[in-house]
């Protein structure tokens, strides 16, 4: 292991722009694994711990990336004329030509000669990232020779076919060597670009090493995360729970709402070890059942859950009969259950997604699993973008519903505060008060109702009255007329008679 001291001091001369004379950490021997961070103090749930800014950054360019970003500032360019006029093959703008970190590229990128100088290739752009390390002073090049890297078989691929770009690209093993470690370190401790707001963090567009940050070792159920200053791309890191003094800072590396067998994986193949957090070692996910299905026999409602093995395909469990389940055979319910959201979500129809959720998909699938999370955050992100063909009460209970879902599980996993909570939370807010607003207005609207029908009723008792008391008085005039005598009968009439 490299020495904890070491990378404490390279780390201080990296961080000294910001001054920070009172730390809340060091770098310490980490229980997870090898070094980490600790809290040099208490830290408080939203507290900042610490900035970070970048020691490499660069454009992603991966292959479905539009090229037509700056190379210094990283501002989007016109999709016309965007490649530096002095045949370096770099995408510049006119501001950032004339800048020394331009130069330094340019002068770099021109000695190598570039094929097709005029023609953007992501495999250029991308490699500019890992080639800047060969300007850094030696003090920075041994920082990044202090962050772990994982040495596969594939970590020279990358420098090996950038140089397939180029008419004279260097063969100086020590450079060679400078930029394939810098590949295997933006690897494992490294960014490249993230669009996923279901991580617990900000998104972030570019590769970039941040030379603290890489220290922080993995948890499923991490206790900071990270948001990004805009102008500077320094990062912030804060608290996302209470930290005791002396504990180590976490982040997490992979999604938050993925189960057990699929981050298990993930870290394994791309980061190159296995978690054994307390989340990996609990089968149900701390009662979360991110991974949980139905079990197959159809006279048990129990959840069957996959079991801790470290192996890839492992069997399954229910947790109520006892029986046991194939992964394969678990996997075939689980794919057709996703096939069948996303053929949903893939309709066109936002409502048809949102009424297949909430009354069909449980059928066969639990709302605690991740698929359903997923989709459920997926209908969320449609939502912040209008509410399609879902009517105005329909987007707000589903907003109002959805939110409550995906933080209930956070709840229960033991996630703290995050940009995804926070945005959760706003949602909630919103609707909630959308709600208790068209719920006072209905309140008022039936209150005036109710007074004009109370004006109706009171208006037709004294109409009534008027009425009778009208015919009262008709009926007490007519009493009131003096009675006549019966005519005389005629002469001849009384002579009969």
């Amino acid at each position: 292991m490299i020495c904890p001291k070491r990378t404490s001091e390279l780390l201080d001369l990296h961080l000294a722009p910001f001054k920070d004379k009172d730390p809340a950490w060091e770098i310490g021997v980490s229980r997870i694994a090898g070094r980490g961070v600790m809290a040099t103090r208490s830290l408080k749930r939203g507290e900042i711990i610490f900035k970070d800014s970048p020691l490499l950054i660069g454009l992603a360019a991966n292959e479905e990336d539009a090229l037509n970003s700056c190379s210094v500032c990283l501002v989007v360019l016109p999709d016309t004329k965007f490649m530096c006029r002095q045949g370096c093959g770099l995408p510049v703008c006119s501001l950032c030509s004339k800048k020394k970190q331009h130069k330094v590229d340019c002068d770099m990128f021109k000695s190598w000669g570039p094929n097709e100088p005029d023609v953007a290739n992501s495999v250029i752009i991308r490699l500019l990232c890992v080639a800047r390390a060969i300007n850094l002073t030696k003090e920075q090049r041994d920082l990044i020779y202090c962050l772990q890297a994982n040495l596969d078989n594939n970590h020279r691929t990358e420098v090996r076919n950038a140089a397939k770009c180029f008419k004279r690209f260097p063969t100086d093993k020590k450079i060679i060597e400078i930029m394939n470690r810098t590949v295997a370190v933006l690897r494992t401790n490294g960014f490249d670009k993230t669009y996923d707001r279901s991580n617990d963090n900000q998104e972030f567009n570019y590769r970039a090493l941040y030379p603290l940050f890489g220290v922080v070792n993995h948890d499923c159920i991490p206790n900071a995360y990270y948001t990004f200053e805009e102008k500077t791309n320094n990062m912030i890191v804060r608290a996302a729970v209470d930290i005791p003094e002396g504990f180590e800072i976490t982040t997490t590396y992979t999604k938050l709402f993925t189960g057990n067998i699929a981050r298990h994986l993930f870290l394994k193949m791309k980061k190159g070890f296995t978690c054994k957090c307390p989340r990996c070692s609990d089968p149900t996910e701390k009662g979360a059942y991110i991974s949980g299905l139905y079990c197959r026999d159809t006279n048990c409602t129990g959840l069957v859950v996959p079991e801790i093995t470290g192996l890839p395909h492992p069997n399954y469990n229910c947790l109520e009969c006892k029986q046991k389940s194939t992964h394969a055979q678990m996997m075939k319910s689980q794919d057709f259950a996703c096939g069948a959201i996303n053929a949903k979500a893939n309709s066109n129809s936002l409502r048809t997604l949102v009424q297949y959720l909430n009354e069909k998909s449980d059928a066969f699938i639990p709302s605690s699993n991740y698929v359903v999370i997923e989709a459920k955050f997926g209908v969320l992100q449609r939502l912040q973008q209008g509410r399609e063909d879902c009517s105005e009460e329909l987007a707000s209970n589903t907003r109002l519903r959805y939110s409550r879902d995906i933080t209930q599980v956070m709840d229960k996993l033991g996630l703290g505060d995050s940009l995804l909570r926070t945005q959760l939370v706003e949602t909630l807010k919103r609707e909630e008060e959308r709600r208790a607003k068209r719920l006072a207005e209905e309140a008022e609207k039936q209150r005036k109702m109710a007074e004009l029908q109370a004006k109706a009723a009171e208006a037709d008792k004294i109409l009534a009255a008027f009425e009778a008391e009208q015919a009262a008085e008709a009926a007490a005039a007519a009493a009131s007329l003096p009675a006549t005598d019966p005519s005389p009968l005629p002469p001849a009439a009384t002579e009969l008679a």
